[in-house]
């Protein structure tokens, strides 16, 4: 009889675990890494000028990748109509690389920071972001500083740094995220002929942490544009 009560114990005892487990996945937050370079050619603005401004790439040893991506020109982001506005123009749109999990959405009560990694040469210091699961239905709507990525404390330091949506920009907004697929689309804000904001990689979290160079590396995240043989973050800083 003591056997089978210490049988019957361990057994519930398994089972707990399992239910432990099981709820821990259910539960657990979700950490998105996205490189710019894999930008959509036929859904972004790069490489035509577009109200004075023209996204471009360029080579840059510290990027993660290898390339960097900004807007140089004439910072005349008023020629959208000022904020707010529906469109921040040039832009470049890209595809979540995995899917945000089943009980991980901003519906199931989970917050998703935006974060961009940024270097900034002058004071020149943002970019526009907003989210869509049909690359035509963007959230936020109205794009206004609640949506940017700004913090004049980085002007000049001309480093790579992450930038959340709130330090250096009060009223900040979470992003609204949908379960399945996600897009990101980026718009040039203020710019310069020369000395524009740099931009490499994206990261959309929920579990209230920091992004690091570190973690990105080890994501493992394609960073070809579309199109193109696909290496990997790991693979190339390998080499």
């Amino acid at each position: 009889m003591k056997n089978f009560f210490g049988q019957f114990a361990s057994r519930w005892c398994l089972i707990a675990l399992l239910l432990v487990s099981f709820s821990s996945i259910a539960i657990a937050d979700q950490v998105i890494y996205i490189d710019v370079a894999h930008y959509i050619p036929e859904d972004s603005q790069f490489g035509v000028e577009v109200k004075g401004n023209k996204w471009i790439s360029v080579a840059d040893p510290d990027a993660i990748g290898g390339k960097a991506f900004g807007g140089p020109g004439d910072s005349n982001y008023t020629a959208d109509g000022g904020d707010p506005f529906l469109v921040a123009e040039p832009y470049l749109i890209i595809k979540f690389p995995v899917d945000v999990r089943a009980g991980e959405s901003t519906a199931d009560g989970k917050t998703w920071i935006p974060w961009a990694r940024m270097r900034l040469p002058a004071d020149q210091n943002s970019f526009y972001w907003q989210v869509s699961t049909d690359k035509t239905n963007w959230k936020p709507e109205i794009i206004t500083n609640a949506n940017r990525w700004n913090d004049d404390a980085q002007n000049g330091t001309n480093v790579w740094y992450w930038q959340d949506n709130v330090t250096g920009n009060d009223g900040g907004i979470p992003a609204d995220m949908a379960v399945g697929v996600n897009y990101l689309r980026v718009g040039v804000r203020e710019s310069n002929p020369d000395t524009h904001p740099l931009i490499d990689v994206a990261c959309f979290r929920n579990d209230g942490g920091k992004p690091t160079y570190e973690d990105a590396i080890a994501s493992g995240v394609p960073v070809e544009p579309a199109g193109k043989l696909a290496a990997s973050w790991c693979a190339i800083k390998g080499q």
